[in-house]
């Protein structure tokens, strides 16, 4: 067996802080280690390894709970099933995330579009009377700031613009 080393080795070995493995350690994805006479935490290479698994899983994007899994999987025998139905669970999470941002970047350009059109289209444009998006987010976050009949209008017809534009 190779010579266990302390905290900090173990953590520039993995890639890590001391700080993260002391957290992984009270989450329970790593298992409490033996203690030198001096009381410092001391590793081997399976923990090392583990440690790297770790790391390595969460920039895959799994979170903690999906590690802990694994690990207590890699554990077992004959698990190729158990670990296909992980990985479809996730790559299904990752498609819904794919389609979400696809959809945020379709709004956020179609009003970027909509804001430089405004600008373009007026001389003298006050800061109130710019940009349809900012008034829109202001009415879903409820805000009580008073707009005259005429910024209402507007507002409405660059929402209405906005949402054909979409449906086209």
């Amino acid at each position: 067996m190779a010579e266990a080393v302390h905290i900090g080795q173990a953590a520039k070995q993995a890639g890590m802080s001391v700080d993260t493995i002391r957290f992984y350690q009270k989450m329970g994805l790593i298992a409490a280690t033996p203690r030198s006479t001096g009381g410092y935490r001391l590793f081997d290479g399976a923990q090392i390894r583990d440690l790297a698994f770790v790391r390595h899983a969460q920039e895959l994007g799994f979170s903690l709970t999906e590690i802990k899994e694994l690990l207590s999987l890699r554990q077992k025998q004959h698990i190729c099933p158990e670990i296909q139905t992980v990985l479809e669970r996730k790559l299904k999470d990752v498609r819904n995330k794919i389609g979400s941002l696809a959809h945020l970047e379709g709004e956020l350009s179609s009003a970027l579009r909509d804001c430089k059109r405004e600008l373009r289209s007026k001389q003298e444009t006050k800061h109130a009377d710019c940009c349809p998006l900012l008034e829109r987010f202001d009415r879903m976050n409820g805000s009580k700031e008073k707009r005259s009949g005429r910024e209402l209008k507007k507002i409405s017809e660059g929402v209405t613009h906005m949402k054909a534009r979409r449906q086209r």
